[in-house]
């Protein structure tokens, strides 16, 4: 008999499909005759469950919620199952359980034939058995899963706001991140151990389509953003699965299962935490910037204990390609992925490989060996780290220093050292040796110090204090500048104050770096490569700089320091505050950057010197005494040594004002070095004393030997502005017997000008 015929006659089955009837009707029980209808509340909260699951995928569904949704849905399969029969024996086709609940529940939110393709997947993935079909066994087995997931699912409401990204950000507490993600973690594992996906061959592709028709499923007709959102980083999800398990894993067994859905928790718990904590990059307070440290070292587990790590020793160049590929479009439009690609295998190939190979070819992928490499930097700086954050409070540490010395000396390091290595005494011996290094910088004449606003501070040892910012500061620009030796330098060894890098070394330093460079707006698209200058500038104008064919461990800290803090950060300060007084124009320069008119940016910059260059006060208080056609000839000077290549005459660009502010810091930092007295000049004798860092490229110049000459060719350059010849040379002998009124800074700004039209020059 036909379903048809049963409803017209009894009106006992109303809503099934035509081959489906009341089973036990047919097996020749009668029963009272049973219509299904909305009106019946078994089945009418089958119609809210589209919008009950919208609230819960944007963490609005309530636990009891939840639960009546869960429950509505169990209930209806276990009717279903008991009152009514398939078209193959014990069971149902795909297409009759799609239409039966599309006919009579799920009208507005009806599921496709895609989706419903996918479900049998997760429904073999989850119990077992064929595709093709569901058998009433395994319906009811489908009931109890459903069971766990709803116990599961209010276990997870209150947290599903943080899970999927919907709180504010900086509002949360690291410790309810890290709740959230843990409780993710327990249930998913609970309905793993109770499914049989450990078992089946349920894969990615198989989820991404699952998801697509979910999406269909609950949005109806009607747009639904979160899902968009969601959709729109699958292939980023994809992209990292494969870093971390490779395209092709194969997981045997309910272990390899659980290991896997940790490693990738794990990985969701650092997407949430850079998320909502990490991601404005302000790390100004202890509590910041351990939240980084613990998200670090919580990366470098991740990927030491990846499913390619164990089963391959490497993840592969292609896995890390395409998750590039994948991410970077969504995260940043101004970096290629091709500068990414060609930095992070020159990273791989000369900073991390303690072999340092140098051939590409030898680039296979991240292995142990490149994390190791990793791990050992990032002790160091953590150990350094952790004697800064036990100097005392954040805000109100102020040492001279002799204080910072005779606290880096009393600090037990041997106790943090066994800890960060334990059981590992050449790890052990790694650490100590670079302490050693570190205090090394600390003890140095002219240390290296950083001000609140994160700018290099240049003044007389006596007038420094240094703060927690400070040292903090100062401890990544140690590691950068430790990266650089590892990577460029002439040779390895433990201690880095052992280790020089000559001119080669920074040429190839920038020659790698160049595109990343160029695409971040670092390096000026005109210019060839600024090795050599740069090269030349460390071994003139840092701290430390001695003249010699290498940058050594101090020379290439303080040229790392005087990089970030004083031509990108404090010159980014400069050109914002100049638009802000309303001297740009509407024409770009090659950063994307507005021109500025050079008259309003030049009495700008005078009227506010002060403020943008608190960290050089010796500059500050010569700036402030110079009348106005002083300051014209001195502003004039400066300009020409910055000058960039086919200047447009009447205007400033972003190269200039990077530019005159790194000679700005060059000149004070020539004037507290050699100014012995104090009279913030500097004197003949002064001069000379200057002269063995400069004499070497003043060799190169004028293509002479005798060191008298050279001191005295150097100190004519200071006084007088130009390069001498022998005539020149004789007058200045003259002139020193009559006395020669000390070099001021206008000197020095002037002597740029002339270097920078000697380094310019065509070589022979």
């Amino acid at each position: 008999m036909s379903f048809k015929k049963i409803v017209s006659r009894a009106l006992a089955c109303g809503i099934a499909l035509s081959s489906v009837g009341c089973s036990e009707f047919l097996n020749g029980k009668k029963t009272e005759p049973e219509v299904i209808e909305f009106s019946d509340t078994r089945f009418k909260c089958l119609q809210a469950i589209p919008a009950q699951l919208k609230l819960y995928s944007i963490g609005e569904a309530q636990a009891e919620e939840v639960k009546q949704g869960f429950n509505c849905m169990s209930e209806a399969l276990r009717y279903f199952n008991k009152r009514t029969f398939g078209s193959i024996d014990g069971g149902y086709t795909v297409e009759e359980m799609r239409r039966f609940f599309g006919k009579y529940f799920l009208k507005q939110n009806n599921v496709t034939p895609e989706f419903a393709a996918e479900l049998m997947k997760i429904k073999r993935a989850l119990l077992g058995g064929s595709t093709a079909y569901i058998t009433k066994d395994e319906i009811t087995r489908l009931i109890d899963i459903l069971n766990a997931v709803r116990d599961e699912a209010v276990t997870l409401a209150p947290h599903m706001k943080v899970i999927l990204l919907i709180s504010k950000k900086g509002e949360l507490p690291w410790e309810t991140i890290s709740s959230a993600t843990e409780q993710l973690r327990l249930s998913l594992q609970k309905l793993l151990e109770k499914t049989q996906i450990a078992k089946s061959d349920y894969s990615f592709d198989d989820a991404k389509r699952a998801l697509a028709g979910f999406g269909e499923f609950i949005r109806g007709e009607e747009p639904f953003a979160p899902y968009e959102r969601y959709s729109n980083w699958v292939g980023v999800v994809e992209a990292v699965k494969n870093v971390l398990m490779g395209q092709q894993a194969q997981f045997t067994g309910l272990y390899q299962w659980n290991d896997s859905l940790n490693t990738l928790i794990s990985l969701y718990e650092m997407a949430l935490k850079y998320h909502y904590s990490l991601s404005d990059l302000k790390f100004d307070n202890k509590e910041k910037l351990s939240q980084a440290s613990q998200f670090m070292e919580q990366g470098l587990h991740l990927l030491g204990n990846a499913h390619q790590m164990k089963t391959k020793g490497l993840i592969p160049v292609a896995d890390i390609d395409n998750l590039i590929d994948q991410a970077l479009p969504r995260i940043t439009k101004q970096i290629r992925t091709k500068s990414i690609k060609k930095t992070y295998r020159a990273v791989l190939m000369k900073i991390l490989d303690p072999e340092r190979k140098m051939d590409s070819r030898s680039v296979l992928g991240l292995e142990k060996k490149h994390l190791a490499s990793l791990q050992r930097e990032f002790n160091i700086w953590r150990l350094q780290q952790e004697f800064i954050d036990g100097l005392g409070d954040d805000k109100n540490i102020f040492l001279t220093q002799a204080q910072l010395v005779s606290a880096f000396e009393s600090f037990d390091k041997n106790k943090s050292v066994d800890a960060a290595a334990r059981d590992d005494a050449f790890e052990q011996s790694a650490l100590l040796a670079a302490w050693q290094d570190v205090g090394e910088l600390y003890k140095s004449s002219m240390t290296v110090s950083f001000t609140a606003e994160g700018k290099l501070a240049i003044a007389k040892a006596a007038a420094i204090r240094h703060t927690w910012a400070s040292l903090t500061k100062g401890n990544i620009m140690r590691a950068l500048s430790r990266l650089l030796l590892l990577g460029y330098g002439e040779s390895r060894q433990e201690r880095m104050s052992k280790v020089g890098m000559n001119e080669t070394g920074l040429v190839g330093w920038y020659a790698d770096f160049l595109e990343l460079g160029l695409d971040a707006g670092a390096f000026d698209p005109r210019s060839a490569n600024s090795g050599t200058r740069s090269f030349l500038e460390a071994n003139f104008f840092t701290f430390s700089g001695d003249g010699n064919a290498l940058m050594d461990q101090k020379e290439s800290f303080e040229f790392v320091s005087t990089l970030f803090a004083a031509g990108l950060a404090s010159s980014e300060g400069l050109q914002s505050e100049s638009l802000a007084a309303h001297c740009a124009v509407a024409e770009l320069d090659v950063f994307g950057k507005p021109y500025l008119q050079e008259e309003c940016f030049k009495q700008n910059l005078k009227n506010n010197f002060a403020k943008y260059f608190a960290n050089l006060p010796g500059m500050v208080r010569y700036i402030a005494d110079l009348n106005q056609a002083r300051w014209e000839e001195f502003y004039r000077h400066l300009a020409v040594a910055s000058a960039a290549p086919n200047q447009k005459v009447g205007f400033v660009e972003t190269a200039n004002i990077r530019t005159m502010v790194t000679i700005l810091h060059y000149i004070e930092a020539v004037v507290v070095i050699f100014d012995k007295d104090g009279n913030t000049k500097l004197s003949l004798e002064e001069v000379y004393d200057a002269s063995p860092r400069f004499t070497p490229f003043f060799k190169t110049i004028k293509k002479i030997t005798n060191q008298t000459l050279l001191e005295e060719g150097f100190a004519y350059l200071v006084f007088k502005g130009t390069i001498p010849g022998a005539a020149d040379l004789t007058g200045f002998q003259l002139q020193k017997l009559w006395g020669i009124k000390d070099a001021e800074r206008m000197e020095i700004v002037r002597l740029f000008g002339t270097l920078k039209d000697e380094l310019n020059k065509p070589k022979n």
